[in-house]
């Protein structure tokens, strides 16, 4: 008997073949993805167990360069060259930085030596002789390649490692170089600051620039700070009616022009005030006009443990415990922008050749000689060698000579220079140029770079980016402009010398007497004695002689501020007496004076309280005249006197730029109501000012209060400008790490 098949029970048969298959498939697919999960689980325990590796070569080789030095100076840090002794019993150096044994565009001789220095890697684990990590990891290679440049070594480190048939190489670039500086995040930064403050605003460039309403809120304050002292007029018509877009620290003494300390209550109620920030974020505070509301100074409160609050606006007595300092970084003191090996406080002549030697930019001019002439003003580099006189008279040059080649080939000029940049040929700066001697500068800059000057540098008139029009920054063709001007003299912007008046044993009081009149030769009038005085700009007895001559005693403002430094150095000295004090003077055949007084500066030679220093056993002098009178102060006068003559009515001075000194920077514009100049007492500064000694006279146009003489725009950028670094103390640090393809050998 034939049965027959049930229609439903192939159905079954077929779903069940079906579902094995996909159970089956299934199975295959975890199957698979377990294989790859567990393949790429050991692939990436494997990178792990590489990265561990090469990162424990590199330690390897950073116990050896770093700790070994510790233990070895024990276990304390020493200065730079106490490290350089270290080093160069483990490693040479090394500038050939592709290690292809030629000298290549960009690779130039880093530590000033006179040599360029050809050296391979040296091995601190080789191949031969590889060091076995737990885990299964081989360590199979670890070089390292040290660069010095003249205040610090950069030293790169290849760590290789395999690991079950896989390599892999990792670099990490470390510096051991003096402390660095952190002086360049601020607008103002000196040890004593004074009248800078009465008639000024500080303020963030790129908030000032701005034009976008969607912007407002979104920039940083700004920081002003003194480390030793900071005096403040509170009150009338003669007080700080100053604004800061950001916060201000002191160290120090804080007082008023009378000699009085003046606590943080009396600050808070004073006319010098800040503007409004976030004290979440510290972003100033715009309404929706981009307008800042003004806000008094509070003292910074502290929490429970003793740790100051973030985000305020005055920090009195700031710490100096960089772990305290919850606010930012403050410098105790100002290195030298050079190295100064010996701590002499002066820059010697090895120290600058090899600042010279590893100079690596250029100075050139765009126009061609051709094309000078008639209405177009070509850019002029004038060289004067040390020893020379300048002999153009009272005329800056109108051509350049042999330094312009220096300048451009080599990036150094071995001597005195003169520096003018005119709109249409302006100074074209890159990278690093060296000046062995005194700089005389004016005019528009374009590029980026920095001038390192040995001695004093003269700023004779307006100094500003050859921007594009509506930029800042920016050059026509797309270039980034910037400058960093530092000087291990001091920096000396407008006229230092002119006095702020004439006396006579007639005038009797303080702040009687007659002012000089910048913009007149010769002018004549009366005196309260019933006699007549001379005070046109070159009449007799305007030029500050260094001592009171005949009835007339008054002096420049560039001595009331130096006799007020003096004296700072002076206490210094008396209380210490390791200490090394450096003093100032107009010229060598001035006495040392200092003021002894309780008030905030003296104007006459014939004040009582104005003392000459008679111990100098062991201080470094420091004069403002050029070195050796290779220019005359007289011809100095005449290039400022041009200058003012060639300005509109309301011309403010104007620099662009970083301007940084561990001596001292004397800056001075006079107003149209005492002196009769065109620049109206004003000055606008686009950049940043960071020096010791702080000497800066802008009191705006006139008697009018409030009055805003300075207009500081911090900008930002100044900290890209100059690395300056304190090679008294050594640092480690590290800079770069990446996994790299192979090693260089």
């Amino acid at each position: 008997m034939r049965r027959e098949r049930r229609p439903n029970a192939g159905m079954a048969l077929i779903l069940a073949l079906f579902a094995a298959i996909v159970i089956l498939g299934a199975l295959t697919i975890i199957v698979t993805r377990v294989h790859s999960i567990r393949i790429n689980t050991d692939h990436a325990v494997g990178e792990v167990k590489l990265s561990e590796a090469c990162q424990a070569g590199i330690d390897l080789a950073i116990e050896q360069l770093w700790n070994q030095y510790i233990i070895g100076n024990g276990n304390t840090t020493g200065n730079l060259a106490s490290y350089r002794v270290f080093l160069d019993g483990f490693v040479p150096n090394n500038e050939d930085l592709n290690f292809n044994g030629i000298q290549d565009e960009g690779e130039f001789d880093r530590n000033g030596n006179g040599v360029f220095e050809i050296n391979a890697p040296v091995e601190v684990v080789s191949a031969s002789d590889p060091i076995a990590l737990d885990g299964g990891a081989m360590l199979t290679s670890v070089l390292v390649s040290r660069t010095d440049d003249i205040t610090g070594s950069d030293l790169r480190i290849w760590s290789t490692a395999t690991f079950q048939g896989r390599s892999r190489t990792a670099t990490q670039t470390v510096r051991v170089g003096g402390a660095l500086f952190h002086g360049f995040e601020y607008a103002v930064l000196a040890n004593n600051i004074n009248c800078i403050l009465c008639h000024a605003e500080f303020l963030s460039l790129d908030m000032h620039l701005n034009t976008d309403p969607e912007k407002y809120g979104t920039f940083d304050r700004i920081k002003i700070a003194s480390l030793e002292s900071l005096m403040v007029r509170p009150t009338g018509n003669d007080g700080a009616h100053s604004r800061v877009a950001g916060s201000v620290y002191t160290r120090g003494r804080v007082y008023r022009e009378t000699g009085a300390n003046l606590p943080a209550a009396a600050l808070a109620n004073s006319t010098f005030r800040g503007y409004q920030f976030s004290s979440a974020n510290g972003k100033l505070l715009q309404d929706n006009t981009g307008e800042l509301a003004v806000a008094s100074f509070q003292n910074a409160g502290a929490c429970e443990d003793g740790i100051l609050d973030q985000f305020a606006n005055l920090y009195m007595d700031y710490p100096t415990d960089p772990d305290l300092m919850t606010d930012g970084n403050l410098p105790e003191s100002f290195p030298a922008p050079f190295p100064d090996d010996n701590n002499n406080r002066i820059v010697d002549d090895q120290e600058f050749a090899t600042v010279m030697n590893s100079a690596n930019g250029s100075i050139s001019f765009e126009l061609d000689p051709s094309e000078i002439g008639g209405s177009i003003t070509g850019g002029v580099a004038y060289g004067v060698p040390t020893g020379s006189v300048y002999g153009g008279g009272n005329s800056l040059p109108t051509a350049s000579n042999g330094a312009l080649a220096s300048l451009a080939n080599n990036g150094y000029y071995d001597g005195n220079l003169i520096l003018v940049g005119t709109e249409h040929d302006p100074i074209v700066i890159d990278h690093t140029v060296a000046i062995n001697g005194d700089l005389i500068i004016k005019g528009p800059v374009k590029g980026w770079g920095q001038m390192l000057v040995r001695g004093n540098t003269y700023v004779i008139g307006d100094v500003t980016y050859a921007d594009a029009p509506g930029e800042f920054g920016v050059a026509e063709d797309g270039r980034e402009n910037g400058l960093a001007l530092t000087s291990g003299g001091s920096i000396l912007m407008g006229d230092y010398l002119t006095n702020r008046g004439k006396n006579n044993r007639g005038d009797n009081g303080k702040w009687q007497g007659r002012f000089i009149d910048v913009r007149n030769e010769h002018r004549t009038v009366n005196c309260n004695d019933g006699t007549t005085t001379d005070i046109g700009y070159f009449d007799d007895g305007v030029v500050d002689a260094g001592w009171a001559v005949g009835d007339e005693g008054m002096f420049s403002f560039t001595t009331s501020e130096l006799m007020l430094f003096n004296r700072m150095e002076n206490l210094k000295a008396q209380a210490d007496p390791s200490y090394t004090p450096r003093y100032y003077r107009i010229r060598p055949t001035q006495p040392i004076y200092e003021y002894v007084g309780t008030d905030e500066h003296a104007i006459s030679y014939f004040d009582p309280a104005v003392e000459i220093i008679g111990d100098l056993t062991g201080a470094v002098i420091h004069d403002l005249n050029p070195a050796n009178y290779w220019m005359s102060e007289e011809q100095l006068r005449h290039f400022w006197w041009a200058d003012e003559m060639s300005r509109t009515t309301r011309s403010p001075w104007r620099f662009d730029g970083l301007l940084y000194s561990n001596n001292s920077i004397f800056g001075i514009t006079r107003s149209k109501g005492r002196h009769n100049s065109n620049t109206f007492g004003q000055m606008d500064l686009r950049g940043a000012i960071v020096a010791a000694d702080l000497g800066m006279l802008v009191p705006g146009r006139d008697f009018s209060v409030p009055r805003r003489g300075l207009k500081l725009y911090y900008d930002k950028r100044v900290n890209r400008f100059l690395r300056v670094e304190d090679t008294t103390r050594v640092e480690f640090r590290r800079v770069v790490y990446r996994m790299a393809r192979n090693a260089p050998i």
